[in-house]
C-alpha cells in the first residue's frame, strides 16, 4: 500500500471532463430553449395552425442558435472545450450577445425561405427580451462552466504540486538513515576476515546482504508491514551482535494478531541505531535492547527499551533529539498528522524507552514484503 496523496482527483465522474460536460450543456440548453418557446407559443397558438409550419420553424430557428453559439464555444473554449482564463469566459458572454443580430435576422430568414414571408421587424432590444435573452445566458453557462474546470485543474496542479513535495520529502528523510552502521559492518566483516573468523564473517555477510535487500526493496513512500519491518530489525540486531561479541542482548515482545499493521517502511531503523550508539557502544559490558508491540484501542504502539545510561537531564546541552527520532518524528507527522507520534523517556532505575504510536490499520501491504533475508 502506497502512502501519498491522490493527487489527481479534482473531481468525479462526467464533471471531470470538460468536452462531455461543456458539450453536452451546449445541446442540453438549446433544447430546452426549444421547449420553452415551444410551450410558450402553445400557450397562445395561431388562429389556423395549418397556414404555417411553426414547429419547423422554431426547429430551425433555434438549430442556427445552436450551430451558431457552438462555432462560438470552439473558437473560444476549443474543440475540446478544455481550454479557460477569465478572458475566454467575458468573451463567450459578450460573444453571445455580439450573435444577436445574425440570430434576429434568422427570425426573419426561416418564415421567408419555408413560406414567401417575413415577418414584421421589430427593435432589437425587444428581440432581445423575446428570444434574443437566451444567448447571454447561454453564453453564463458556458462561462461558469469553463470557471469550474480552469478552478479544477489549477487544484489538480497544486495537489500534484504538493504531492511530489510529499514524496520527495518522505524519500529524503528515508534516505537519511545512518549509513554508519553500513561502514561498521563492513569494518567489523574485515576483521573478522583478518581474524580467519571465516564463518563468523559469511554469516555477517549474508545477514547484512539480506537486510540490504529488504531496506532498498521499500519504497519510500510505502507502508510495511509490521511482521516484515520487525523482521529487518531482527536481521539487523543481529549483525549488531556479531560486533559486539553476544554482548547485545535481544528480546521482542509482539501481540498475536498484529503481524499485518501497516506502519512507514524503516520507520524503527533510526531508533535501533540511536539504541545502539548511545545505549551499547559506550559500555564494555553491552546491553540489552528490548521491542514491544501492542494494540491500544485503535492505536499500535511500539516501544524500544534499553538499558543504557538514559536521556541527560532536562537543560543539559547534551540533551538533544537526534538526527535518528527527529527522522522518524518528521515521517510519522508528514503521513498521519496528529494521528501519530514519537515520545523518548528515561526509564527507572535506568535506561531510555522510545515509544511510536500510530493508527491501528489492519490491513494487508500493497504486495508481499522482500524477505530480510535471502
Amino acid at each position: 500500500m502506497s502512502i501519498g496523496v491522490q493527487s489527481e482527483q479534482g473531481g468525479g465522474g462526467i464533471l471531470a471532463h470538460p468536452a462531455w460536460t461543456r458539450w453536452g450543456a451546449h445541446l442540453a440548453f438549446w433544447l430546452m430553449y426549444l421547449f420553452i418557446r415551444s410551450a410558450a407559443a402553445g400557450a397562445d397558438p395561431p388562429d389556423d395552425m395549418s397556414d404555417f409550419p411553426y414547429l419547423v420553424n422554431r426547429a430551425l430557428v433555434v438549430t442556427t442558435y445552436f450551430v451558431l453559439t457552438g462555432i462560438l464555444l470552439a473558437l473560444i473554449a476549443g474543440p475540446r472545450a478544455d481550454k479557460s482564463n477569465w478572458v475566454r469566459n467575458i468573451s463567450l458572454v459578450l460573444g453571445a450577445l455580439a450573435l444577436g443580430p445574425v440570430t434576429q435576422y434568422a427570425e426573419e430568414f426561416w418564415p421567408m425561405m419555408l413560406a414567401g414571408f417575413s415577418p414584421d421587424s421589430y427593435p432589437f432590444v425587444i428581440y432581445l427580451f423575446q428570444f434574443g435573452w437566451a444567448l447571454p445566458l447561454w453564453g453564463l453557462t458556458q462561462a461558469l462552466l469553463g470557471y469550474h474546470f480552469q478552478s479544477m485543474a489549477q487544484a489538480r496542479a497544486v495537489a500534484r504540486a504538493q504531492s511530489l513535495a510529499y514524496d520527495a520529502q518522505l524519500k529524503m528523510l528515508h534516505y537519511q538513515i545512518n549509513p554508519h552502521f553500513l561502514f561498521n559492518t563492513l569494518n567489523a566483516i574485515s576483521t573478522l576476515v583478518l581474524e580467519k573468523r571465516n564463518e563468523q564473517a559469511e554469516s555477517m555477510l549474508l545477514k547484512l546482504a539480506g537486510f540490504l535487500r529488504y531496506s532498498l526493496d521499500r519504497q519510500p513512500t510505502e507502508l510495511a508491514a509490521l511482521s516484515a519491518e520487525l523482521e529487518a530489525q531482527r536481521k539487523y540486531l543481529e549483525i549488531e551482535r556479531t560486533r559486539f561479541d553476544d554482548k547485545l542482548k535481544v528480546s521482542f515482545s509482539i501481540e498475536p494478531g498484529l503481524e499485518n499493521v501497516g506502519l512507514p517502511s524503516l520507520i524503527l531503523q533510526p531508533i535501533m541505531e540511536n539504541a545502539i550508539k548511545y545505549a551499547i557502544s559506550p559500555r564494555t559490558e553491552g546491553g540489552a535492547i528490548d521491542v514491544s508491540a501492542f494494540r491500544d484501542g485503535d492505536v499500535l504502539r511500539i516501544r524500544i527499551d534499553d538499558d543504557g545510561p538514559g536521556l541527560p537531564p532536562e537543560g543539559d546541552p547534551r540533551r538533544r533529539r537526534g538526527v535518528g527520532l527527529a527522522n522518524a518524528r518528521e515521517r510519522l507527522e508528514l503521513i498521519y498528522g496528529e494521528r501519530a507520534g514519537l515520545s523518548a523517556q528515561n526509564r527507572e532505575p535506568n535506561g531510555c524507552r522510545v515509544e511510536i504510536w500510530l493508527p491501528l490499520e489492519e490491513q494487508s501491504v500493497g504486495r508481499t514484503p522482500a524477505p530480510a533475508l535471502s
